[in-house]
């Protein structure tokens, strides 16, 4: 085995019927289909030895995600066009490579230098949108806005970086930029809810993660 890993970073979109699967099922689907492509691929060491794969977010149920990222590391270097082909061929439809590059092994994990996350938000036809911007205002105009998790306060104000409603009237699109660290995670479901809006019926599209080292 190589001292240094070959570490590769993956941008991929997941959509359609893919955005009803939780994180750990996407885990392991991208575990199968990295087995299948016959890639070297890196295994931690020890009594029970499992794929190196670092996903940087989960990524609620429902939700669309167009710039998700995945770590994976392989015991050679190969050129990336060889490696993307074969993730290609082995990836469901629903998943969409996007972008993929090596990274430095110095680099902190995705998770570590993740710091937050934006949101696009397609609001059901019924929904008045200057009404909701109305509404939109009065509540960040306070100065917290608690939401229950797990039986324990959160105060979803510190976690709302911008937020705001565009193309109206025409074609009214709310976008969300949330906090996303190890410690603070803001979730967009929790904003439209406090809006009297079910989440369910609004298509809600991760279009971003940033990362301290952008």
């Amino acid at each position: 085995m190589n001292a240094e890993p070959i570490r590769v970073r993956v941008t991929y979109a997941k959509h359609g019927n893919l955005r009803f699967i939780g994180h750990l099922d996407l885990q392991r689907l991208f575990e199968r289909a990295l087995r299948r492509t016959n890639l070297p691929l890196r295994y931690t060491q020890g009594f029970s030895p499992h794929l190196r794969l670092n996903l940087a977010s989960a990524l609620p149920l429902g939700f669309i995600g167009i710039a998700e990222q995945m770590d994976f590391w392989l015991d050679e270097q190969l050129p990336l066009e060889e490696i993307s082909a074969r993730l290609w061929a082995a990836l469901p439809a629903e998943l969409i490579l996007k972008d993929l590059r090596f990274v430095s092994n110095q680099s902190p994990s995705l998770q570590a230098s993740l710091l937050s996350s934006d949101y696009e938000v397609i609001l059901p036809m019924e929904i008045d949108p200057l009404d909701l911007q109305g509404k939109l205002a009065a509540l960040l105009a306070r100065d917290t806005i608690p939401v229950q998790r797990r039986k324990k306060s959160v105060d979803l104000k510190s976690l709302i970086l911008d937020c705001g409603i565009s193309g109206i009237p025409a074609k009214p699109v709310m976008t969300i930029s949330m906090k996303s660290t190890p410690l603070e995670n803001g979730r967009p479901d929790e904003l439209l809810t406090l809006l009297s809006m079910d989440p369910a019926d609004c298509v809600i599209t991760r279009t971003k993660l940033n990362f301290l080292e952008e």
